[in-house]
């Protein structure tokens, strides 16, 4: 295997540079992914563009009608975030189910993201939460919701010399709950087997749905948003039977495949208990009572 070249800008304005001068560059963020690839030589890079000296690419700070999350915040700094507890705990709840911590210790937000592993867990609570990630790249700055960042496996929207900067999370509003869920064999350094993340705003009598988000993990080829779920939902008072109504509308919509870890039908079946686990914890976290 040969050794690529290392390349290790300082600003994001080289690191594109970098990308660019180079047709087989890689981006390098936390490599909990990437060298393992590489390894098995599925990824075969001949530079690696280590974006790890920038700066500007890491911390967590609140902007206008939300916050930011830098592209290289590994998983650990969003756990030790007093921001993203007190104003998107489902992030924290994330963080925690991330793998071992020695994984959450070098894994980066960014990373997980452009991966675009269908079963990573950070695009479900972020695509619920409506995030949009900002992309600086060879013509500038640019700004794209997370629902249109993932078009296929492993791969994204990034066009070459592109990455992302940061992730921005707009405020939840009041009277909104969300939860994430995900089934596996073990809880740490493992992929799930299927994942869902709810989010839920209900109007002031406490019942009536005003805002509903229902995203999926490992059940499709992409992380995917369940709009016929959330259709079924938005609108209308919250019951246990809305809840099931909905649950099944997001095992149709999902897309499984059978691999070595788990059936298609199983999977399947599993993303109904999946999202109506999620939709009951994200009602009651609404301040909603089933």
């Amino acid at each position: 295997m040969l050794r690529p070249e290392m390349v290790e800008p300082t600003t994001v304005d080289e690191a594109v540079a970098a990308l660019q001068r180079s047709r087989g560059a890689m981006a390098l963020a936390g490599a909990t992914d990437l060298i393992p690839a590489i390894r098995r030589g599925l990824a075969k890079p001949r530079v690696l563009v280590n974006l790890k000296r920038i700066p500007e690419l890491t911390g967590v700070r609140r902007v206008r009608g939300g916050v930011s999350i830098g592209a290289l915040t590994t998983v650990a700094d969003v756990l030790r975030s007093s921001l993203l507890a007190a104003g998107w705990p489902v992030l924290i709840e994330t963080a925690r189910e991330f793998g071992s911590a020695q994984i959450r210790s070098m894994a980066t937000v960014g990373g997980n993201l452009c991966n675009a592993t269908p079963s990573a867990d950070f695009p479900l609570p972020l695509l619920a939460l409506d995030a949009r990630v900002w992309i600086a790249g060879p013509k500038g700055e640019r700004e794209l919701p997370l629902s249109e960042f993932f078009v296929g496996v492993n791969k994204t929207a990034l066009a070459a010399g592109e990455i992302v900067t940061a992730v921005i999370v707009p405020r939840m509003p009041v009277r909104t709950g969300a939860a994430f869920v995900r089934l596996g064999v073990r809880r740490a350094m493992d992929l799930p087997i299927a994942a869902a993340t709810a989010a839920i705003t209900l109007a002031s009598d406490g019942r009536k749905c005003t805002r509903a988000r229902v995203a999926l993990g490992a059940v499709a080829p992409t992380p995917m948003r369940a709009y016929a779920a959330e259709r079924v939902i938005e609108g209308n008072a919250i019951t246990r039977e809305l809840i099931d109504t909905a649950a099944a509308a997001a095992a149709r919509e999902s897309k499984p495949l059978t691999d070595l870890r788990a059936g298609a039908e199983y999977r399947r079946e599993m993303t109904a208990v999946l999202v109506r686990r999620a939709l009951e914890q994200a009602f009651a976290r609404a301040g909603g009572a089933l």
